[in-house]
């Protein structure tokens, strides 16, 4: 627990005649059917490596959770809009990289026991900077289309992020104890990266 169909019908028997439409028969020079389009087939493509991705992840995380995967529940709102009180998610525990957006569930600081889930937005050697609501990485505006603003939203820095380090934040600035706070975190407290949103079934998401 983290704190803050195509269907298939059967084939017609033999001799059977084939099914008239409402706009044409067989022979005449009725609507025809065309192919899909190379966008159709990516689209599909995407929702179906989706789908396995989700279902794979859920299978690791209820067979092989102490190794490779973990389902968590997520409690808080730190992380609001992207994950909202309740929701669960699947973490994998090894064989991943991390880089600038992914999410990472990691050791508190301040209570090793509990677990906190925050986005990485800093990489070890790099600088960062908060201002007014805006994130700079090495002097570079970083565009967060995840993050909300609003008032009590602590800036600072800048911060010198050690090698073996990440910096992290929750999407939520206003309401999130994170690495403004506790600083960089080290590699070796991340417990892994968050993969799929499982669950409600209606915010099914790979990340």
């Amino acid at each position: 627990m983290l704190e803050d169909n195509d269907s298939i019908g059967k084939d017609p028997p033999a001799g059977t005649p084939p099914e008239l439409t409402a706009e044409g028969s067989p022979g005449n020079n009725g609507p025809t059917l065309t192919p899909p389009t190379d966008r159709a087939r990516r689209e599909r493509s995407g929702v179906v490596e989706s789908l396995v991705l989700v279902i794979v992840a859920l299978v690791l995380a209820l067979s092989l959770k102490t190794y490779v995967a973990e389902a968590y529940e997520i409690k808080g709102k730190s992380m609001q809009d992207t994950f909202m009180n309740g929701q669960r998610v699947v973490v994998l525990k090894c064989f991943y990289s991390i880089e600038r957006g992914d999410i990472v569930v990691f050791a508190s600081k301040d209570d090793p026991s509990k677990d906190l889930i925050k986005r990485v937005v800093g990489l070890p050697g790099e600088t960062v900077r908060l201002v007014g609501g805006q994130l700079f990485v090495n002097g570079e505006k970083i565009k967060e289309s995840y993050a909300l603003h609003g008032v009590g939203e602590m800036g600072g820095g800048p911060w010198r992020i050690p090698g073996n380090h990440y910096f992290v934040l929750g999407d939520n600035r206003p309401d999130s104890h994170d690495s403004r706070f506790f600083d960089a975190i080290s590699a070796e407290s991340i417990k892994g990266k968050v993969v799929v949103r499982w669950w409600p079934l209606s915010e099914l998401s790979a990340f």
